[in-house]
């Protein structure tokens, strides 16, 4: 499974949990944590097409990596 199939698969388990809400202010933030799963897959996908390295250690330190 990749990490964009994980966070839709957790997107779905949230909106189960929230179709149960009987709260109105937890459904809507149950449904806005589904939201940010669904984004955080898209935002997977796209980096899976980048070759992008990050390190804020070295960037601080100003050293290269190996």
């Amino acid at each position: 499974m990749t990490r964009a199939e994980e966070y839709r698969y957790l997107a779905t388990k949230v909106r189960v949990r929230a179709s149960h809400e009987e709260s109105p202010i937890m459904k809507a933030e149950w449904e806005n944590l589904a939201k940010s799963y669904i984004r955080l897959a898209e935002q997977s996908e796209e980096s899976d097409h980048i070759d992008v390295f990050y390190d804020p250690i070295i960037g601080i330190l100003g050293g290269s990596r190996h």
